[in-house]
């Protein structure tokens, strides 16, 4: 096991340790598959806001989430679209002296001037970690969260393609990346798609990665629900379209590369020789990434 591996055992195992019985889905593990849910679920935007932060309210199977979105950088409707959705955990509009978030680290400094910056926050995400883990005891808020996050993106990719946007991508890191995917396998219609640290066989990071550690034993015991709950590999290996850049990072413990690999097949993945921990903090490579395939789709 070298460094990258073992920093991100110490950071779930520490975080296992910390949240003892608040862990995933220690209250419920039923729900309705990812896909299901990700197909019904609906948020009416008339116009995209650029006066800060802009709440928004899904409408899903299994209830209502509130999500927002934030218009970092508005370069007008001729200039390509980056929507870009953070991690698990993250505070993506605490743009503080003292905060830390991927958006903040991505974008504020040396990324595409002429493009426009859209930043998304999930469901949960407007409130203080403890308090977004005991929100993550039932398995159906972590479906609608991501759910919502999809919708969130096929809500601003429909108004923005009303406006004759030239291109519009969707970048995601880990929680992100995931909520990318879904949009992928369950929409599509966005030009280029950057998942970063994220597959289509979310149930095993419960299963069989580190992550297990922060995943109540109910859950753990239940693996086939977990995967049925949560993956969605067929839907998204279905879709044949060359518009997918994603990242993985070969050491990573959570989101585990030679899991996820394989929804990438037939496709040119880019590949960090780093771990999560170390992966997520690798600002200029993570950003190189991005600003590629920002290249492609003015190519």
């Amino acid at each position: 096991m070298n460094r990258h591996e073992l920093i991100d055992v110490a950071t779930i195992s520490m975080s296992g340790l910390l949240l003892r019985n608040s862990r995933f889905f220690s209250q419920s593990v039923s729900s309705a598959p990812i896909g299901d849910v990700v197909s019904d679920t609906t948020i009416d935007i008339e116009n995209i806001r650029t006066g800060g932060v802009q709440d928004v309210s899904a409408s899903t199977p299994i209830g209502e989430f509130q999500a927002a979105y934030l218009v970092s950088q508005w370069r007008g409707r001729d200039a390509p679209t980056l929507l870009y959705h953070h991690g698990s955990g993250e505070q993506p509009f605490d743009f503080g002296r003292f905060s830390s978030n991927s958006f903040q680290r991505l974008f504020e400094t040396n990324f595409d001037s002429n493009l426009n910056l859209i930043a998304l926050r999930a469901p949960f995400h407007d409130r203080s970690n403890r308090e977004y883990i005991r929100a993550m005891n039932d398995l159906e808020n972590f479906v609608g969260m991501l759910a919502t996050s999809a919708s969130l993106i096929e809500a601003l990719t429909g108004r923005l393609r009303d406006t004759g946007c030239p291109a519009i991508l969707a970048a995601g890191i880990s929680l992100g990346g995931w909520a990318v995917n879904l949009h992928r396998a369950y929409y599509g219609g966005v030009d280029r798609y950057v998942p970063i640290f994220a597959g289509a066989n979310l149930g095993d990071m419960f299963v069989s990665s580190i992550y297990r550690n922060v995943t109540a034993v109910s859950a753990r015991t239940n693996p086939a629900v977990l995967r049925t709950a949560l993956d969605f590999a067929d839907a998204f290996t279905s879709n044949d379209a060359d518009n997918c850049d994603p990242l993985l990072a070969r050491y990573d413990r959570i989101i585990e590369f030679e899991t996820q690999r394989s929804a990438y097949e037939g496709r040119t993945l880019g590949i960090l020789e780093k771990g999560h921990v170390t992966g997520s903090l690798a600002t200029d490579a993570l950003r190189t990434h991005i600003q590629r395939s920002v290249a492609k789709t003015r190519a």
